[in-house]
């Protein structure tokens, strides 16, 4: 009986894990260590505010990426059934790997159509970006390369 009693409770804990666990298939990782502020813009809407949380541990792992010079991990955060990530990656290193190693600001926009959005990266210096993002079953990706915005499929899947 309890053997029974501790198989469904392992079940129906992996089930709980399952469907909680952020979907994200990208991950920050341990070094470098970066310093990023996402926020909203501000916005009589509370859109910005969700997409800001939704899409931070990206944002976050994109300037890591940048700041480590690791090309093939930032074009890992593309959106996959966009082409040429890994050359628009290695553009994107070599324009702005110097400053991502300091503290960064990103800004995300209130998206004017669902599952896409900007954010405005600010770099320590000056230097700004635009960086545009989409969503595509639960997950936000960067829009690198070429490639249509909305994702095959289910094109909006929350």
């Amino acid at each position: 009986m309890a053997a029974t009693a501790c198989a469904l409770f392992l079940g129906a804990a992996a089930i709980a894990w399952w469907q909680y666990r952020d979907p994200a298939p990208y991950t920050l990782r341990a070094s470098p260590a970066v310093t990023v502020t996402v926020r909203p813009a501000e916005s009589e809407y509370p859109d910005a505010e969700e997409v800001a949380g939704e899409a931070e541990l990206l944002i976050r792992a994109y300037v890591q990426r940048l700041a480590a010079g690791d090309a093939a991990g930032l074009a890992d955060l593309g959106a996959p059934w966009y082409t040429g990530r890994r050359k628009a990656a290695e553009d994107l290193v070599a324009d702005y790997r110097a400053v991502a190693e300091q503290p960064v600001d990103a800004i995300v926009d209130d998206p004017a159509v669902p599952c896409l959005a900007v954010a405005d990266i600010l770099f320590t210096g000056g230097k700004r970006q635009t960086l545009y993002l989409t969503r595509a079953d639960g997950v936000w990706w960067i829009e690198l390369g070429e490639g249509d915005p909305v994702g095959p499929g289910e094109a909006c899947a929350t």
